[in-house]
């Protein structure tokens, strides 16, 4: 009968354990270099606690702080969507090459009319060019390429919340607003700093400065400028065991121009879109969302005929896997392993 108690609260602590993991993920969401006092307040705990739980997360590489595009990311930088074909034999050693690219962000492998799917990043125009001439030649296996550069956000992935947070405890992590900043020319020592924040997304002004050659207090200024302006966002990220059986699936979307606004804005407006974006290509829209069922694709099929009269949906992409995230290279659990630095602004700015 003892070992019986003792088996069952093992098994409980354990489940408590899960459920803090994913609260104080949850947190850094919505405020991802919020002080640990302030966390463990919002949840009744200690500031160390929470401390000990996330480094143990990161140390897995169960969940990370990144830098990510923010919202006006388009006005300095530049971005585009990549789907991918290739020929089986070759689709290993082409997944190795592109997560070692640092201007492919993302790279996962989808169901759908092509075998990947890939974002990419440049710090310019003619940089972006240079990319989607000069890359692909050199891949193994490519036999068919579809580039649609971004034109327009509705929604990022630094957006999304898992929700796991009860609304007044979320309300207590949330960040105040920081002073908006009027539009700038990044320069070196930002581009600098991103690499840093990469590495490590709650790296501590001290270390940031001290890595990038500069005072704390000018680390923290310019990365905070870098937040107020939205070129930049800071985003948590995790391994799938942390996405609680979400499934994540693409919509490649032809909306007529009068309604491609309203209907971006649709789907951003919804709590499990992940991304939601104007392109420029045979589509001009696409939606990726975080479902528990393919079913509920249909719905948002639906509810797009109804707002959006002859809208086409080009395509329906469901993740297989992802082997790359916003600069983080993944194993087959999803856990981050790597990084390699996205090139959201360059030193030769």
């Amino acid at each position: 009968m003892f070992e019986t108690n003792v088996g069952i609260a093992i098994l409980n602590e354990s489940a408590i354990i899960s459920e803090l993991d994913l609260e104080i993920v949850n947190a850094l969401q919505i405020n991802p270099r919020a002080e640990w006092s302030r966390v463990a307040d919002a949840l009744g705990l200690s500031g160390p606690t929470v401390a000990r739980r996330w480094n143990a997360l990161a140390e897995q590489g169960q969940a990370w702080i990144t830098p990510a595009p923010g919202q006006r990311y388009l006005s300095a930088g530049w971005s585009a969507f990549i789907h991918l074909s290739s020929l089986p034999s070759e689709g290993e050693a082409l997944i190795e090459r592109l997560c070692a690219e640092p201007a492919f962000g993302t790279v996962s492998l989808v169901t759908g009319p092509h075998d990947l799917f890939v974002d990419c990043f440049a710090s310019s125009h003619a940089e972006l060019m240079d990319i989607v001439t000069g890359s692909f030649p050199g891949l193994p296996g490519v036999t068919r390429r579809e580039v649609v550069f971004v034109t327009k956000l509705y929604r990022q992935a630094s957006e999304w919340r898992s929700g796991t947070l009860e609304p007044a405890r979320a309300r207590q992590v949330s960040a105040e607003p920081l002073p908006e900043q009027p539009a700038y020319a990044p320069d070196r020592l930002d581009a600098a700093l991103l690499e840093e924040l990469a590495k490590d997304g709650r790296a501590s002004w001290a270390e940031l400065g001290a890595a990038c050659g500069v005072s704390p207090q000018t680390a923290r200024r310019r990365v905070e400028r870098f937040l107020a302006t939205g070129y930049i966002a800071l985003r948590c990220d995790t391994s799938t065991a942390a996405q609680q059986g979400l499934r994540e699936v693409t919509l490649v979307l032809n909306v007529p121009a009068q309604y491609v606004d309203d209907v971006g804005h649709y789907f951003a407006a919804l709590s499990n879109c992940r991304l939601s974006a104007q392109v420029l290509g045979a589509q001009n829209l696409l939606v990726t969302m975080w479902v528990r069922d393919y079913l509920q694709v249909q719905a948002y099929e639906r509810e797009l005929a109804d707002r959006a009269p002859g809208s086409a949906v080009i395509s329906r992409q469901a993740v297989v896997r992802t082997f790359k995230r916003m600069g983080h290279v993944l194993d087959e659990s999803g856990c981050s392993r790597s990084v390699v630095p996205l090139p959201l602004w360059t030193e030769g700015l």
